[in-house]
């Protein structure tokens, strides 16, 4: 669950302000990961970026808060380079000074373990450093997104939707990858009984928890199978299936036929264009 840090004095921004810095920051961020990843692809080295990746993780385990938010701007900073979009620079070093005065303070009220924060930038990097430019812009996305979630559900900040079935469904489209149990989902985010939030699902959605939190899967996983180059089984782990099988069944009565099956209609259809 996540606490405020009663020792770090905080006061949101006013207005959406807050909310509107990290969705300009993101839109910034998710076009220059795409760039950067394009350029990997072009056989540019990620090298640095991977090396300021590893530096970071060895800061988050000494838990040191203000080295560890320094590395993280760096790694911002260095995804940017690596696009190298003239005038992108100047544009993201003005909005990340606009959110300088919260950015140390957020970091330490939000993220009492570290490593779940230095977690969250796995999937970018990884996507940067093979060149998937989809997959990066997503990352990148997916990840300053639930930054802001995290840091709006810690200080109830009034731009959060406030009904605890739009509270879930608002936490599970960027978690939907990680291991989900009902009743965490309807304590800490949704801030309701299991049972209460149950019936919001079947009595809202016309489908259970589990079949809506599998539907977001597959959603995300048919994407994927579209727009990137990633096996089955990279696919069904990235959008939460330790066991591809499984993916593949539920893709199947979901979809009418096997990713694999999917996949290779799809290019058939790509080649005749």
């Amino acid at each position: 669950m996540v606490k405020k840090n009663s020792s770090v004095p905080f006061e949101a921004p006013p207005g959406n302000t807050m909310k509107r810095v990290c969705q300009l920051r993101a839109t910034l961020e998710g076009f220059a990961a795409r760039e950067a990843a394009t350029r990997v692809a072009q056989k540019v080295s990620a090298a640095p970026l991977l090396k300021q990746f590893r530096d970071m993780q060895q800061i988050a385990e000494a838990g040191d808060y203000k080295r560890f938010a320094r590395a993280d701007r760096a790694l911002h900073r260095m995804i940017i380079e690596l696009a190298d979009v003239p005038g992108l620079m100047s544009a993201w070093q003005a909005v990340f000074r606009a959110q300088k005065s919260f950015h140390l303070q957020t970091v330490e009220i939000c993220w009492p373990d570290i490593s779940v924060l230095f977690e969250s930038h796995r999937p970018l990097v990884d996507a940067i450093a093979i060149g998937d430019p989809n997959v990066a812009e997503e990352a990148a996305l997916i990840h300053l997104d639930a930054v802001w979630f995290r840091l709006a559900n810690s200080i109830s900040d009034a731009s959060l939707p406030s009904a605890p079935l739009e509270k879930a469904r608002a936490w599970l489209a960027f978690h939907f990858h990680e291991p989900v149990q009902l009743p965490v989902l309807a304590r800490e985010i949704a801030g309701c009984s299991c049972g209460h939030l149950a019936r919001l699902f079947r009595e809202s959605l016309d489908m259970s928890f589990s079949e809506y939190l599998i539907e977001l899967r597959l959603q995300k996983g048919l994407w994927l199978l579209q727009h990137t180059e990633r096996t089955i089984g990279e696919v069904a782990s990235h959008v939460g299936y330790g066991d591809p099988s499984r993916f593949a069944m539920h893709f199947r009565r979901r979809f009418g036929e096997t990713p694999q099956h999917f996949r290779q209609r799809l290019r058939r259809t790509l080649a005749r264009k």
